[in-house]
């Protein structure tokens, strides 16, 4: 195995590594504060830094694994999560590799507009779809709010995924 191999595979293990820590801080631990009874989707902002800094196959492949493990404790979204992030993410890789620059600006853009559209469509697909009264009411008042929660920690994510990318990188 090549040294540059070596590095590519740490590279990923500590994205794998940054993934699942993500799933257990927004699954299990109550390390960020309730406010107004909403907690922070860290995965979403996850996924999208490691597309931003990868490209879209290994975007594609971070968002698959951090929807798998956001559905794993998941009821009703059955493979939604895991579908979605894996198609966004590799969206977003498409886009920085082709179209946009890597900075924290693009990324915040890219990362709200992932946000919103992941949880307007959330809102479309489990709630107003299965006939659940009071579908716009959950969306302004509980799922952009989390939205909005998520999204404050998302400069924290792309100065993380960037040190990874620095120190597990031949490119610096």
């Amino acid at each position: 195995m090549t040294v540059q191999t070596k590095t590519k595979a740490k590279r990923y293990l500590v994205y794998a590594l940054i993934l699942f820590a993500a799933h257990i801080f927004q699954n299990t631990l109550q390390i960020f504060p309730e406010i107004a009874s909403v907690r922070p989707e860290l995965l979403i902002s996850a996924a999208v830094c490691i597309a931003v800094f990868e490209g879209e196959l290994i975007g594609a492949a971070a968002g698959l694994a951090a929807g798998a493990l956001w559905d794993t404790v998941t009821v009703t979204a059955d493979g939604y999560n895991a579908l979605f992030l894996m198609i966004m993410c590799a969206v977003c890789g498409v886009l920085m590799r082709v179209f946009l620059r890597n900075n924290i600006i693009t990324y915040i853009i890219m990362n709200t507009c992932i946000t919103l559209f992941y949880y307007i469509t959330y809102a479309l697909f489990f709630v107003t779809a299965r006939g659940i009264d009071g579908a716009l009411a959950m969306l302004l008042r509980y799922y952009l709010p989390m939205a909005l929660y998520s999204l404050v920690l998302t400069p924290l994510w792309y100065v993380l995924i960037r040190a990874v990318n620095r120190r597990f990188s031949d490119k610096y």
